[in-house]
């Protein structure tokens, strides 16, 4: 299967497997910072979870926000969101990530780990080399949009969260799932997949001055699909299984949630699919998206 859900395959694919947040841009940011520069239209964020080849669906969600002109300022993700996102926030438009995704097989990024200290079966080296070979931007500080990616920090199991710093490193870190590949060193941290802890980043998003956070949940609305085939589709069932007994994080003022039933996991051949699952799902938020755009700005103008 020759497809970015090759590559944004082991970056959001593996990935599944398996407060306190540390702002590497700016440590000791807080929401009253941004106040007194608000401008009249309001700070749109789009907080994108984890999710595997259901992350795919991210590409269908912005496209949508895109064709309507709605202006997206502010991106965290997760996981397979922090893979999609950070390649929008850099530049790539969605229709070069969907060309992108008929190119790669997620297996090229499967390189045996050579760490003597053996916490996981592969490094995620490729992953980060990729990214490198891929992004305009070095840094997360050089994008045009606000960027900020999660991880998991292993020594404590807290969140941390980097708006500055090596990007393709950092993305590297966010979809490093446990045992599988080794932990990413940085800044001091071992950091694993952001999703392990923080799944939908929406407290990243108001922290960083949204006025309005539109939150993309890929790993919900999705049912069952058989007994699982394989030890890849077992650990993320298990994963899965898990996930769907947390509590989802408050704070979002619109959550999409594109119906992903009938597709697993890791069913990147049906990249097109869920895509287009993330488009209706977007589409059926458009008005009320729109309204509250409308009421924002108002509030704004009026002050």
């Amino acid at each position: 299967m020759k497809n970015f859900a090759g590559k944004i395959a082991v970056l959001v694919v593996l990935v599944l497997l398996t407060g306190l947040f540390f702002f590497g841009a700016a440590p000791g940011l807080r929401a009253e910072d941004t106040e007194s520069s608000k401008p009249e239209s309001p700070v749109v964020a789009l907080a994108l979870s984890s999710g595997a080849a259901w992350g795919l669906a991210h590409i269908g969600v912005i496209e949508v926000l895109e064709e309507h002109d709605i202006d997206i300022q502010i991106i965290t993700g997760t996981s397979a969101g922090a893979i999609v996102g950070s390649l929008y926030a850099d530049g790539m438009s969605t229709g070069d990530m969907k060309t992108e995704i008929d190119k790669l097989g997620w297996t090229d990024f499967l390189f045996p780990s050579l760490n003597n200290k053996g916490l996981g079966f592969f490094t995620t080296n490729r992953i980060e080399n990729y990214l490198s070979e891929l992004y305009q931007n070095e840094n997360i500080e050089d994008l045009n949009l606000t960027l900020a990616i999660t991880a998991t920090d292993i020594d404590t199991g807290q969140p941390v969260t980097f708006t500055e710093g090596p990007l393709a490193r950092i993305v590297s870190a966010s979809v490093a799932v446990p045992v599988l590949f080794d932990p990413v060193d940085i800044d001091d941290y071992w950091l694993a997949d952001g999703g392990l802890v923080r799944n939908l980043p929406v407290e990243e998003a108001k922290v960083l001055g949204a006025d309005i956070i539109i939150a993309v949940d890929v790993a919900t609305g999705f049912s069952f699909t058989g007994r699982p085939q394989g030890r890849i589709e077992y650990g993320n069932r298990a994963y899965n299984i898990l996930r769907g007994a947390l509590q989802r994080p408050e704070g979002y003022d619109i959550l999409i949630e594109p119906d992903l039933n009938g597709l697993q996991g890791f069913d990147f051949e049906a990249h097109e699919e869920i895509i287009n699952r993330g488009r209706q799902a977007a589409e059926k938020s458009l008005a009320d998206i729109k309204e509250l755009i409308e009421k924002a700005s108002s509030r704004n103008g009026s002050q």
